[in-house]
């Protein structure tokens, strides 16, 4: 240990307030949210009374065993004298590395590129890992199975590093700024193929055939190229990886067992698992026998019985999304392979760069059936097995945890990752016998989805905050949807006659298609009855032979269009709900916001997120937890409370912006990482645009430096306090960390190095920035900060690209 222990030191007196804002973390103060026995006595045995054997990382008292890294704002955590806040922090350089406290060490894993097993049995480490898991190999002592998600595709460093991983030519789509008119007609830029440029601009619309008759056959194979490519990039790897007696991992890379499923299918599955692959639940009625594969895949979850899940989050990117009442896919939706046009840390577009990568409609090309996606979907390591459980809704899921309890149903805990998206539950029809039990896993395809209705009574510390899961079944009634308590004003929910969305709400806005009344008046024309007698089932049409046929086809459709349908029965729009984890001891339900801001499909109900006002950095999301009345999986109600809040602390913020992925380690801390958006990175504060870079902007989370991750103690003397424990390299987050058993080592994923401006050269290799901070006491001073230009993460090398990579962490011996 280097730094000094000062956990017995007594507080300032402005540091014992921010203690006691913490402490609030249900707002009305942890002994009456639901009692003292209830919720207090749990909080009480939570306690970290030991840190895990041997991992020596946390103390009982919450204080971390490390010397943290430098970090470019003040942390809840921090003791030291507030006087030497503005010295400390004058000067900040932003680093292009995994940067640990100097007690640890980190090591690759497996990068993307790596080619792993020999022949027919090789398989590509596929692009932006995400969500990781872990689980012991039956016989072996020292060798596990490591699950990996592959979300996305940054399409500027995978570019930058295609002729080191692969043997064919780059695509040299370029976006170049339109010269030929004056005002420019298309402000984000021409998408140009050699000589040709596209007539939209910055797309191609795929669908339109009669624009496709126009697009020269060279450029129509180099978009079928390219789009095939990407899609082989997505989706999960599934490897076989030793333990070394120091702690670390490695692949076992001549081993013939890795596997890969992406969006293409699968690779070196055999054609008996392959054939043992399916959809389960209500929805399969609708859909085909077999997936054909799996995109978009986000986070996931580790079942007791040995198998993985992984979430389809933004599958509505890669295929179309939209279904009509009686659950087919709306056809003809425009789909576009093109370029979002980046821009500059002024919010001006710039060009001449390779194509971003917006490339919306790579499954439209190899007839992907959009209602297959958006799935939570287990892998079976052993055999690579995959089945899709539609009981669990299609939404954009970011994750997936389990509360898998002997005696009791099993009940799966979910995010939907979107502006105005929900928070979920599902609970089975049948009860846990043995949570290891393989046979456990068939509690997945019965059940019921909810979706949380959060209720808030009074204000202040005082207020009386609860919750209802609403369940998404025919039977459920309809609800008139409220977006006057949105921060956007508008809601979306299905349109009816054709299917879709409309967005409802107050039409003088920018958002809202129609009004409230009118939807309302529309359902009625739809369904032939009062408003109030309605309810989901109304909402789609199904046939069949017996009235238990009917009901279960509808309750397929309801479960394709969760989102939309929990809009139109009440459930509460949230504030990007991620990452949702059971505590291991007490069972209470962490939920991590990612931010309070508005978009296209919606904005978060104010009277549970005040800080959606764009007025105060408070805005950019928060850790919540929820507990289940009577403690029971299966309640119909739950009661709530804010855990941390992501801002400044001069606000009585967690220090931090964009909370994301979430795991405990064995000692029950909550460990967090944060998703601040790549164009958001290092943004300079009270610069061009004012409005969105000052305090509640969109672009202020860039005075928060590169995403991050924190320990959060549950209990102790420095319970509630976010402490950094490492800083991601340039324009990358981290995502999925795992513990072992043990706490000795941690897994952990970065995800897309050098997103938007690709490869670090040497021949512009930083930028020095101004950037307004806000000490402890709230007074603003300037930091002069040097800031990489794009990353070489992970082998450091200026102008060569980055790659993504999984990574282990131990502590040094």
């Amino acid at each position: 240990m280097t730094h000094d222990d000062d956990s017995q030191t007594a507080p300032s007196p402005s540091l014992q307030m921010d203690r006691r804002r913490f402490l609030k973390y249900v707002g009305a103060g942890a002994t009456s949210l639901v009692g003292a026995t209830a919720f207090g006595g749990a909080l009480s045995q939570i306690g970290c009374a030991t840190a895990p054997p041997g991992a020596g990382w946390v103390r009982a008292s919450g204080e971390p065993l490390w010397t943290p890294p430098a970090y470019p704002v003040p942390l809840p955590s921090e003791r030291g004298d507030r006087s030497q806040d503005k010295l400390r922090l004058a000067t900040y350089e932003v680093i292009d590395d995994l940067t640990l406290p100097g007690e640890f060490r980190y090591d690759l894993i497996a990068t993307f590129g790596d080619r792993l097993g020999e022949g027919e049995h090789e398989v590509l480490f596929g692009y932006n890992n995400d969500y990781t898991g872990l689980l012991p190999i039956k016989g072996s002592a020292d060798e596990y199975w490591l699950f990996v998600n592959h979300e996305y595709v940054s399409y500027r460093p995978f570019v930058d590093a295609w002729g080191d991983v692969f043997d064919d030519a780059a695509p040299t789509f370029r976006l170049l700024e339109d010269t030929e008119n004056d005002p420019p007609r298309f402000r984000r830029g021409v998408l140009h193929h050699g000589d040709w440029k596209a007539p939209l601009g910055n797309r191609i619309n795929l669908i339109d055939e009669a624009a496709m008759a126009d697009v020269p056959a060279s450029v129509t194979s180099e978009i079928e190229r390219v789009s095939k490519r990407l899609l082989d990039q997505m989706g999960v790897s599934v490897l076989r990886v030793r333990r070394l007696a120091d702690r670390r991992f490695e692949v076992v890379k001549d081993a013939t067992d890795h596997r890969r499923i992406s969006g293409m299918g699968r690779q070196n599955v055999s054609a008996e698992a392959d054939a043992r692959s399916g959809f389960t639940g209500p929805a399969s009625l609708h859909l085909g026998t077999q997936p054909a594969g799996t995109l978009s895949n986000c986070s996931g979850g580790t079942t007791p019985w040995g198998t993985f899940l992984t979430c389809e989050e933004n599958f509505y990117n890669v295929v179309e999304e939209d279904i009509t009442p009686d659950g087919q896919l709306i056809a003809g939706q425009a789909q576009y392979f093109g370029a979002g046009g980046d821009r500059n840390e002024f919010g001006r577009y710039v060009f001449d760069n390779p194509v971003p990568g917006s490339i919306v409609g790579m499954g439209h090309l190899f007839g992907l059936d959009g209602r297959e996606y958006g799935w939570v979907t287990e892998i079976e390591p052993e055999s690579g097995t995959m089945t899709k459980h539609t009981a669990l809704g299609r939404f954009r899921h970011e994750n997936v945890t389990l509360r898998c309890d002997a005696g009791k149903p099993l009940a799966a805990y979910m995010g939907d990752d979107r502006r105005g998206g929900h928070v979920w539950k599902f609970v089975s029809d049948g009860v846990v016998k043995d949570p290891s039990n393989p046979d456990t896993r068939r509690l997945l395809e019965k059940g019921t989805l909810y979706v949380a209705r959060f209720e808030k009574d009074g204000e202040g510390d005082n207020a009386k905050r609860t919750g209802t899961w609403v369940p998404l079944t025919p039977e459920t009634p309809l609800r008139a949807p409220e977006p006057e308590h949105c921060f956007s004003q508008h809601v979306k929910v299905p349109a009816r006659f054709v299917g879709g969305a409309v967005a409802v709400g107050n039409t003088d806005r920018d958002n809202p298609d129609i009004e409230v009344d009118f939807w309302q008046e529309i359902v009625e024309d739809f369904t032939q009855k009062p408003f109030a007698d309605c309810t989901l089932g109304d909402l789609v049409k199904a046939e069949g032979a017996s009235d238990e046929e009917i009901r279960e086809k509808k309750l397929g459709v309801i479960l394709m269009d969760a989102f939309l349908m929990a809009n139109a029965c009440g459930g509460t729009p949230a504030a990007r709900p991620e990452d949702l984890e059971v505590h291991p001891k007490d069972k209470s339900v962490f939920i991590a916001f990612t931010d309070n801001t508005d978009g296209g499909d919606g904005s978060p109900d104010l009277r549970i997120f005040p800080h959606s006002k764009l007025e105060k950095s408070l805005q950019y999301g928060a850790v919540y937890r929820i507990v289940e009345d009577g403690d029971d999986p299966a309640a119909s109600t739950f009661q709530w409370g804010e855990f941390v809040p992501s801002g400044e602390v001069a606000e009585q913020g967690g220090g931090f912006a964009c909370a994301d992925n979430m795991v405990f380690d064995p000692a029950g801390n909550l460990w967090m990482v944060t998703d601040i958006s790549t164009s958001v990175q290092n943004f300079p504060t009270e610069r061009e645009p004012a409005n969105a870079t000052t305090r509640g902007g969109k672009f202020f989370p860039g005075v928060f430096g590169n995403n991050s991750i924190f320990m959060i103690p549950i209990d102790g003397e420095r319970r509630q306090q976010p402490h950094v424990f490492g800083i991601a390299p340039m324009q990358a987050e981290l995502c999925g960390p795992t513990f072992t058993e043990d706490g000795e080592t941690l897994i952990l994923s970065v995800q897309h190095p050098g997103e938007d401006e690709g490869t670090r050269r040497s021949d512009n290799p930083s930028v020095e920035q101004i950037h307004v901070v806000h000490d402890r006491d709230d007074q603003p001073f300037e930091q002069k900060r040097t800031v990489p230009i794009g990353s070489n993460f992970p082998h450091g090398e200026l102008d060569k690209a980055p790659r993504p990579a999984v990574v282990c962490i131990t502590r040094k011996a």
